[in-house]
């Protein structure tokens, strides 16, 4: 929900964090398998921040599953990243052996676009304590940590 909000609301927010949900607009209507570039053109960049597990059954990793989720999460990654103007090509770091951060950087107006991919990660929160029965919660990074970090150096 919050990647549309963006889409549509960009000057009510700072920047987004979803997690096991980033959506860069509806898929395309002759290729599902990508965003469709008319669903979500926001006046100005949006960072972005988005945590998602590749063993996600709910909404999968590489795409699929119900209508809406369509195309995959690095090709919604790939789309906010056009949007904010960022460098064409990402940084991949290891956190973890399980954990990757996937960056689009030089982004308009301070902008930025990172993904923390959880290779053994479900529909869940990464650092919860709770299991909510939806995949492998994985404790290699915390994610409420790791946006506050990234919401403190964006704001409006």
């Amino acid at each position: 929900m919050i990647s549309a909000f963006a889409c549509a609301r960009p000057e009510r927010i700072a920047a987004i964090a979803p997690v096991a949900g980033l959506r860069a607009g509806r898929p395309a209507p002759r290729n599902p398998g990508e965003p469709d570039p008319s669903s979500c053109t926001p006046g100005r960049p949006v960072p972005v921040l988005a945590f998602h597990g590749e063993q996600d059954g709910t909404n999968p990793f590489a795409g699929g599953g119900s209508v809406y989720w369509g195309y995959s999460v690095p090709a919604a990654q790939r789309r906010w990243a056009r949007i904010n103007g960022c460098a064409p090509e990402p940084r991949t770091t290891a956190v973890t052996a399980q954990v990757s951060k996937i960056s689009y950087r030089s982004c308009r107006r301070g902008a930025e676009v990172t993904l923390y991919r959880i290779a053994d990660g479900g529909h869940t929160w990464p650092g919860t304590p709770i299991d909510n029965g939806n995949g492998t919660v994985s404790h290699d990074i915390d994610a409420n940590r790791v946006m506050w970090r990234f919401f403190r150096r964006h704001h409006l």
